[in-house]
C-alpha cells in the first residue's frame, strides 16, 4: 500500500534538502577550521564532524540507490520521495535552496573568506602564523567548487556512487589540493627561515605534500595491487 501524500511530500522534502544541507555543513567546517589551527586541526574537533555530515548528506541520494537496487523492502520509497511535487513542500525547498546558494555561499562565504585574509595579515604582524586564516579561507572559497564536483561528476555512478566519490575526492586532494598546501608549507618555512624559527618540519611536511602522488603510487607497487 503507498503512503499517503503527506507522509510522502515530507519525506521527499528531507531528501531534496540533503544536498543543500550539505554544503551548508561544508560552509561550517571551513568557519571551524580556523579555531582549530588551520592546518593543524583537532582530530575529533569540529571540523572533521561538519565534514562527515557534509558527505554523510550528500551520499544519503546515491545510498538510497544502492538499496533499492540491492531489493531492500521500502528503499524505493527513497528515490521516489522527491517526485511527489506537493505544493505546500516546493516553497520550503525553494526558500532553503535560495538561501544556501545565494545568500550563504554568494555572499557570506567570501566575506569571512576576506576577513581571514585580513586576519592573517594582522596574525603576521604580530608575530604569529599566517597559515591558519590563508588556509581556512582557501577552504571557504574552494567550497562550492568542491560541492559542485561532488554532486555533479561525483555521484553520476548511480548505486556505487559514494564509493567512487571517495576516490575521486583522494585523487583531487592528492593532484590539486596537496601541491597548493606544499608550496605554501614550503613559503612557511622560508618565511621561519628568515626568522630564525624552526622551519625543518614545515619543509618536511611541504616535501610530503608535494609527493603524496608519487607516494601512494610506490605504496601501491609494494603491495602488489592495481586500483
Amino acid at each position: 500500500m503507498q503512503a499517503p501524500l503527506v507522509f510522502r511530500a515530507i519525506l521527499g522534502l528531507l531528501m531534496d534538502l540533503t544536498i543543500p544541507a550539505a554544503l551548508g555543513a561544508f560552509v561550517l567546517a571551513g568557519m571551524r577550521l580556523r579555531s582549530e589551527g588551520g592546518m593543524n586541526f583537532e582530530a575529533s574537533g569540529g571540523f572533521l564532524k561538519w565534514m562527515f555530515w557534509g558527505c554523510f548528506l550528500i551520499s544519503v541520494p546515491s545510498v538510497s540507490r544502492w538499496l533499492s537496487g540491492e531489493g531492500i523492502p521500502g528503499a524505493t520509497q527513497f528515490t521516489q520521495a522527491g517526485a511527489t511535487g506537493a505544493a505546500y513542500t516546493a516553497g520550503i525547498e525553494k526558500v532553503t535552496g535560495d538561501f544556501v546558494d545565494n545568500f550563504l555561499v554568494g555572499h557570506v562565504v567570501p566575506v569571512v573568506a576576506a576577513s581571514l585574509v585580513f586576519k592573517a595579515v594582522l596574525d603576521l604582524s604580530q608575530g604569529y602564523s599566517p597559515m591558519a586564516s590563508i588556509v581556512a579561507a582557501l577552504f571557504l572559497l574552494g567550497v562550492e567548487g568542491i560541492w559542485n564536483l561532488a554532486t555533479g561528476s561525483w555521484l553520476q555512478s548511480g548505486q556505487y556512487g559514494v564509493t567512487d566519490m571517495l576516490m575521486n575526492v583522494f585523487g583531487y586532494a592528492a593532484n590539486r589540493i596537496s601541491p597548493i598546501v606544499g608550496g605554501l608549507a614550503l613559503s612557511a618555512a622560508i618565511l621561519n627561515y628568515v626568522r630564525h624559527r624552526p622551519w625543518a618540519g614545515l619543509v618536511a611536511s611541504g616535501l610530503g605534500f608535494l609527493s603524496v602522488t608519487g607516494i601512494w603510487a610506490l605504496v601501491k607497487t609494494f603491495a602488489g595491487v592495481n586500483l
